[in-house]
């Protein structure tokens, strides 16, 4: 009976901090970003999304899309972001459109702490790279 005891302390002590630790590393919540935007990143299905609440500048437009008829779209209401959940512990992998030039670019967001987001988009099978951390905001 001894040995069972100790493994039912053993979980019960191990448990409140994973569960703490999943919840500390959760993506969810409002963002800024470097140049002072405002993302809101939530669940889409299984994934996270992540929608520009506020642009950097009012009155900014998706100028530099690709497609002609979205140029004039504003730059609030634009998915930024879609990733799911990597292997890795605190990471996640997915796609990053970039308004200053109008492209989707493969990416990571890993979260160093619970009030940081590091997004990192890559070119050229991840040769060429850029990385910004954004802070949270509100949850």
């Amino acid at each position: 009976m001894k040995p069972l005891f100790k493994y039912v302390l053993a979980l019960a002590l191990v448990m409140p901090t994973t569960v703490g630790f999943a919840q500390a590393f959760n993506p969810v919540g409002t963002w800024r970003t470097r140049l002072d935007a405002e993302v809101r990143i939530d669940r889409c299905g299984r994934q996270f999304c992540g929608v520009v609440t506020k642009a950097a500048k009012p009155g900014l437009t998706d100028k530099r899309n690709p497609d002609p008829k979205l140029r004039n779209r504003p730059i609030e209401g634009i998915l930024l972001i879609t990733f799911s959940k990597s292997e890795e512990p605190k990471a996640f992998v997915g796609e990053l459109y970039n308004p200053l030039d109008g492209k989707m670019y493969e990416g990571t967001a890993k979260m160093p702490n619970p009030q940081t987001i590091r997004l990192k988009g890559c070119l050229f099978y991840s040769i060429l790279c850029l990385k910004e951390d954004w802070v949270k905001i509100a949850p």
